[in-house]
């Protein structure tokens, strides 16, 4: 898997089909994120360079508890520049095919993530006996994305042999290059986060908790001071970017920082309603995030930005498009919640486990091979 996060960065779907697809016993090999972008300056980023190189240099590890799974950190240059580039095509990047081939062995089955021209020459070196694009984001808006990643994405599109998406918004875009691909949306484990239902629903709205790495160029930040405003207690669980931080000077607001995937479901104990408000644009309207089901499997209220992945979730959740509106749902959340709505949203994220998702995955590789 050539992953398009850390191991250790907040668990998404990266790490969750590596594990899933060594739990079903095919030995597994997690690349960690090869770079899209330029790291930010300064001493955080610096610490987890010099972190990235030390591991580079030194063995693939299996993480605790995790059979059939390697985790190996590549050592590469962000594909940013023809300068880079060049670095990584003359020296960094034979040493990475190296190292997977003694790991791996010949002709892999790969599950690559992001477009770039690094991920383009690890493919061609590995050789895979069947390539799947797992597209996962709109990677042509992110800032600071490589200038090129427009025509890369639509090599790897061409060059796959299975393309999946994450999202209807990402399906309709690849669609007009690849005919055959399909929808592979988020999931939840559905069981670790059921454990909250367990909790009684209180009668009105007192905490409200968003969980997830909250950056100023995808969440609005707006809305989050809204509610703090209100008088409603905010848990925030996961990253919060400089710009943030300033809410933690607001009363009320509680910060949790980020949490292992294990200690998640701990992390949202006590929480009354979630908040999904995501700025609305260009690097966000391909989002389906993963978190909407894993808050209905805990059998609380979600109130989302209208991403058209959430519109389609309308008869499950409630939408805002703007600050004050997040706070006027809130505040009449246990006059419109139903038990019957309750439940719809518990069977729905049921109905989307991992469990199930991965059987289809799996089978559509099958098929393919």
């Amino acid at each position: 898997m050539l992953a398009g996060v850390r191991w250790d960065f907040l668990w998404q779907r990266h790490q969750t089909l590596a594990t899933l697809f060594a739990g079903a016993g095919y030995p597994t090999v997690f690349v960690e994120t090869t770079g899209l972008t330029n790291p930010r300056p300064g001493m955080a980023t610096l610490k987890k360079a010099l972190s990235r190189v030390g591991r580079s240099l030194g063995k693939a590890g299996s993480p605790e508890g995790h059979k059939n799974l390697t985790v190996y950190a590549p050592l590469t240059a962000p594909p940013t520049s023809q300068t880079f580039t060049w670095v990584n095509e003359r020296f960094l990047i034979p040493r990475v095919l190296r190292d997977l081939g003694k790991i791996a062995g010949r002709r892999p089955v790969v599950v690559a993530y992001l477009p770039t021209r690094t991920t383009l020459d690890l493919i061609s070196g590995l050789e895979p006996r069947l390539l799947l694009y797992d597209c996962s984001d709109d990677y042509v808006q992110f800032p600071g994305a490589p200038g090129n990643i427009a025509r890369t994405e639509r090599e790897l599109l061409l060059g796959a042999d299975l393309v999946s998406c994450t999202s209807r918004h990402l399906l309709k875009k690849v669609k007009l290059l690849r005919s055959d691909a399909f929808l592979s949306g988020p999931a939840v484990d559905y069981d670790r986060f059921a454990v909250l239902q367990d909790q009684p629903p209180a009668d009105e709205v007192s905490t409200v908790c968003f969980f997830g790495d909250a950056t100023r160029e995808r969440i609005d930040f707006e809305a989050f001071e809204a509610i703090a405003r209100t008088g409603f207690g905010l848990r925030i669980v996961g990253g919060l970017d400089c710009l943030g931080k300033k809410l933690l000077r607001m009363p009320g607001v509680e910060y949790r920082g980020e949490v292992s995937n294990a200690e998640l479901p701990g992390a949202l104990a006590g929480v009354d309603a979630f908040v999904l408000p995501y700025r609305v644009r260009d690097l966000t309207r391909a989002i389906s995030p993963a978190k909407t089901y894993e808050c209905l499997a805990a059998g609380r209220p979600v109130v989302s930005a209208p991403l058209p992945s959430m519109e389609e979730l309308g008869d499950y959740i409630y939408l805002a498009k703007r600050p004050e509106e997040y706070v006027r749902i809130l505040r009449s959340l246990w006059d419109n919640e139903t038990e019957e709505k309750i439940r719809s949203g518990i069977e729905l994220a049921r109905a989307n486990s991992w469990d199930a998702r991965f059987v289809e995955l799996d089978g559509a590789i099958w098929r393919a091979m």
